[in-house]
């Protein structure tokens, strides 16, 4: 047991949200989209359509969430390759993506800097 622990470069399987004062474990492959908005940091529930604030940081998801599925699309927002539906140019150098929900009304770009290793990640996965 000990050595699950210890190894560093293990990703994880849960997350730990909360709704309301309750604790949920969320299976990391059925999250959607991860963003931050007003300081606080959401999880979306790509199975349920559901929301749930997380305590992490985007940065520290960004650091433990497995970079073949997680994409940091920009400073707001981190996609799941499990749920981009399509993606388009925008303003030229940017991409938009859409997501299987058709109840998330984000508009998620891709950041400038970030639109070539996207295109690579999304053809590489």
């Amino acid at each position: 047991m000990k050595e699950i622990f210890e190894n560093p470069i293990r990703m994880k399987k849960r997350l730990i949200v909360k709704k309301g004062i309750e604790n949920i474990a969320l299976k990391v492959e059925d999250i959607a989209l991860i963003y931050t908005e007003n300081k606080l940091v959401f999880v979306i529930d790509g199975q349920s359509g559901k929301k749930y604030i997380t305590d992490k940081k985007l940065v520290e998801l960004g650091e433990e969430l497995d970079a073949g599925i997680f994409f940091r699309a920009n400073r707001k927002y981190i996609i799941s390759i499990n749920f981009i539906k399509a993606f388009k140019p925008f303003e030229k150098v940017k991409i938009q993506v859409y997501l299987t929900l058709p109840e998330i009304e984000h508009q998620i770009i891709v950041s400038q800097e970030s639109a070539k290793f996207f295109r690579k990640w999304i053809d590489e996965v």
